[in-house]
């Protein structure tokens, strides 16, 4: 039995990511722990053989993360750095030494293609996966929530209120379709600074309570929805987006990688890009905006809810499909390959 650390930083993101990893690990009979911080190497001979950390390839915020498993390495524990990015490393601050002395693993070919364009070598990529252990345990009260907010069709999201995380173009979609579809509602869990995008748009509840629910209650929330809404210009990899599939719930997102590479082709509801940008935000990496106009995202809506209301065969179908598809991501194939023999 190999004993493992996984290690990543406090955020949300990260932490669910990690405890899934440490998961799975014990379930395939080895032993985990996880921690939330760094441990530096002396410690973590005592706790592990083998180290997976899991961290952004943000060049101004990563390093020290790099530095640990460097230091892993050199003091007999076999480590690798599993990596997301929402865009372009900036090159010049990528040091020698990580490209020399760090081993990296991508979470999508998005992030494998953004560090080869540094001159970063991946070794493999290894996609986020989906805890159906968890997902089987929660039973969605999609009628309670139904009956909550007075709707035929709910959609929903989940959204920190970052600009790249597009709220002001959701907003802006379903302004133009709510005096069309009155009975559509939106249901938008952010942060209290994210409300503001919805004032004065009745059809939509806003929870301000981002970051304070369990993850059982994100998830609940998440299978409660007819459809998700991704509204991001710029994702790491749009984990609700695998998620929301996986409880048979189709999806309305922009179309473009790594969405695309974990979105069913054909049984969503894809936003075409009209063009990309990379947006410094004085953070480490140029983040890869991607635009779309908010009035195609409206006519998907649309789209989706007159299939929803007219046609609820068709919605099972693409339920189902979504639901098929999401169990390729399923947390024991994707994070066991982690796993040395």
């Amino acid at each position: 039995m190999t004993r493992y650390g996984i290690i990543t930083s406090y955020a949300t993101s990260l932490t669910v990511v990690g405890r899934d990893i440490a998961y799975t690990i014990n379930k395939l009979g080895h032993q985990a722990v996880f921690h939330d911080y760094q441990v530096q190497w002396y410690d973590a001979k005592k706790e592990f053989d083998r180290g997976i950390i899991f961290i952004p390839f943000d060049p101004l915020y990563a390093p020290s993360w790099f530095l640990l498993q460097r230091d892993y390495n050199l003091h007999g524990i076999p480590s690798v750095t599993y990596v997301t990015t929402e865009g372009e490393p900036k090159k010049w601050l990528v040091r020698d030494w990580i490209r020399r002395d760090c081993t990296f693993i991508a979470n999508s070919r998005f992030t494998e293609r953004m560090l080869r364009r540094i001159d970063v070598d991946v070794i493999d990529i290894i996609y986020h996966g989906v805890n159906f252990d968890m997902i089987n345990q929660i039973n969605p009260p999609k009628q309670q929530l139904k009956q909550e907010l007075d709707a035929k069709v709910v959609f929903g999201t989940v959204a920190s209120e970052l600009p790249r995380k597009g709220l002001s173009h959701l907003a802006q979609a379903i302004r133009m379709i709510s005096n069309k579809l009155p009975d559509a509602k939106f249901y938008v869990l952010t942060t209290p600074r994210g409300t503001a995008h919805f004032i004065g748009l009745e059809n939509v509840h806003v929870s301000p309570e981002f970051g304070h629910l369990t993850r059982e209650e994100v998830l609940s929330l998440i299978g409660s929805f007819d459809y998700y809404i991704c509204s991001s210009l710029a994702e790491g990899f749009g984990l609700p987006v695998l998620e929301a599939q996986a409880f048979g719930i189709p999806v309305i997102y922009p179309y473009y990688d790594p969405l695309n590479e974990i979105a069913h082709p054909t049984a969503n509801f894809p936003v075409k890009i009209i063009g990309e940008e990379y947006q410094s935000q004085d953070q480490g990496i140029l983040f890869l905006l991607h635009r779309y106009k908010p009035e195609d995202m409206a006519e998907q809506i649309e789209k989706a809810y007159e299939i929803y209301t007219t046609s609820p065969d068709e919605y099972q179908k693409l339920s189902q499909q979504v639901k098929e598809f999401s169990q390729q991501f399923d947390i024991m194939k994707t994070y066991s390959k982690f796993v040395k023999e």
